[in-house]
């Protein structure tokens, strides 16, 4: 019995998942969550952890792509 076939769009969900778990687990990426939520919660946003994970997220994706896009 050999290996099951992993179709290519799999294998880029897989490649992204490995992006943004590292992302996420990066110091870089704790501070900057924690930076933003406490100046969303200061200004009254709604739902200021969110928003901070979203927006950190969205900087560090938008980093790293500069160097070497998801999913290329």
């Amino acid at each position: 019995m050999g290996l099951p076939l992993i179709d290519e769009h799999h294998q880029e969900l897989r490649t992204m998942a490995r992006e943004v778990a590292a992302i996420c687990a990066s110091e870089e990426f704790l501070s900057l969550k924690a930076e933003l939520e406490d100046l969303y919660r200061l200004s009254g946003t709604d739902e200021p952890a969110k928003l901070a994970f979203q927006d950190a997220l969205y900087a560090m994706m938008s980093q790293r792509s500069d160097k070497s896009p998801l999913g290329s």
